[in-house]
């Protein structure tokens, strides 16, 4: 890890760089020099007492590097442990920071989350940027390895104009897909139309999808086109289509079959130009069985399935679009919220997701919201995340809060490579306080697994 320290003692800089340990490679840096500000992991700034004469120029400068246009996370070393002189360090833009007189351990996990915070800032923008070749969007982004599976895929599918089928749970992501999907075709400048074929009442729906001519019905007054013909040469995006009554279905076959159509009250075969992307929540194999829903349809839209899974399954991508999502919504909602806490963080990983990224997206921008400075902390997650396990009748909430101090301790010294000391000081509770949970709670001594 590469950090560069903006600081007129360099003779201070240069012994804490030999405190710090090998894996760590602390320079002295000139403000004056963008270049090699930027060509590192992390930039530290001194930032002195109020009472410096030099505080005033030192606080500026503070505020303007942590502007860098290559989004290099700042932390400041702060010369006194004042409250107020922290506070002042994040509104000035730092990540983090770290108080001179505070002990090696807490320095290096500091600046080891800001360089994962760097790190996975740069993983956005090349998903963003070049990773898919879809478009920017972020709901569907992972580095998990089905995700980028789905993603090459759906690249290659994108060119054609096959029909596609997604599947997998409400919330992960299915109508974003199609959309990347569309962006990516040749059909890109033509519409994209989107139809809840579960919101619609079934008398409603063949007018919505195929349109009707004046008279067809009481109260077609006027001619009207579908949604097909509206969707013209671009996409018709059928969601929840296992939700069609079988009459429809009928229609629907005839329709990716002949590529014709014809509205309600005509006789007239109209062209369908669009191309169809269907999606749904339900296995439609388990629903051909009973005859829910027509084998040779669910073989003709099964040419190109592809399966999004839950975000459960792939718990890896938790952090990554949290932050995403945090990004998106600060800047929306006008927040000066820049980082998610420890245990927010830990929280979120260790929840089951019943409604996968819409979920998450939603969480996210509630706690931006409420958020009154640069951290999401557990207070401002939904009561849900107190507790993972709620479909357990025979849990109760003690046994709940109980797992998830469990939880949350462990995954702190995992992080923190099992100093207790520095556990202590990331939950903010006194070491003492720190050794009676891990005896309460059973948490089995990293040392001892170790010897063993």
């Amino acid at each position: 890890m590469i950090c560069h320290f903006v600081d007129s003692r360099t003779d201070f800089v240069n012994i804490l760089a030999e405190k710090l340990g090998p894996d760590f490679t602390l320079e002295p840096a000139s403000p004056d020099d963008r270049k090699q500000l930027t060509s590192c992991d992390v930039i530290v700034v001194a930032l002195p007492s109020q009472e410096h004469p030099d505080y005033a120029s030192c606080l500026s400068r503070l505020q303007l590097i942590a502007r860098n246009p290559m989004g290099v996370p700042v932390v400041a070393s702060l010369a006194s442990p004042e409250r107020q002189l922290a506070l002042t360090a994040m509104m000035a833009g730092a990540y983090d920071h770290f108080f001179e007189i505070g002990s090696m351990d807490e320095l290096r996990v500091v600046l080891r989350r800001a360089a994962q915070f760097y790190e996975m800032n740069r993983e956005l923008q090349r998903l963003r940027v070049s990773g898919l070749e879809l478009s920017d969007f972020v709901s569907i982004i992972g580095c998990d390895a089905k995700m980028r599976a789905i993603f090459s895929f759906a690249s290659k599918v994108a060119s054609t104009d096959a029909t596609v089928l997604l599947t997998g749970e409400t919330g992960t992501g299915k109508e974003v897909l199609a959309k990347a999907i569309h962006e990516a075709s040749p059909r890109s400048r033509q519409p994209f139309v989107a139809v809840a074929c579960s919101s619609l009442p079934e008398t409603l729906i063949e007018a919505e999808l195929f349109g009707h001519e004046k008279g067809a019905f009481t109260g077609a007054t006027a001619a009207r086109r579908g949604r097909f013909e509206a969707a013209e040469r671009g996409t018709i995006f059928l969601d929840e289509i296992g939700e069609l009554s079988p009459g429809l279905q009928v229609k629907l076959l005839r329709v990716l079959q002949e590529r014709t159509f014809e509205r309600l009250g005509s006789n007239q075969p109209r062209q369908i130009e669009a191309r169809v992307i269907c999606a749904t929540n339900r296995n439609l194999s388990e629903l051909v069985k009973p005859g829910l829903f027509r084998a040779d349809l669910y073989y003709r839209l099964n040419t190109i399935e592809l399966n999004l899974p839950p975000l459960r399954e792939r718990r890896d991508d938790v952090a990554l679009l949290a932050h995403s999502f945090l990004q998106s919504y600060a800047q929306k909602h006008k927040r000066a919220v820049t980082r998610i806490s420890r245990a927010a963080m830990a929280a979120l990983q260790e929840y089951d997701w019943p409604g996968n990224v819409r979920e998450l997206q939603n969480v996210i921008e509630r706690a931006v919201v409420i958020s009154d400075g640069p951290e999401i902390v557990m207070e401002q997650l939904p009561s849900q995340f107190a507790a993972w396990d709620m479909d357990n009748e025979s849990c109760s909430f003690e046994d709940e809060v109980r797992g998830f101090k469990k939880r949350l301790i462990q995954r702190t010294l995992t992080d923190t490579n099992n100093n207790k000391l520095q556990a202590a000081r990331t939950l903010k509770i006194a070491r003492s306080s720190l050794h009676r949970l891990i005896e309460e709670l059973q948490i089995e001594n990293p040392e001892r697994k170790t010897a063993a």
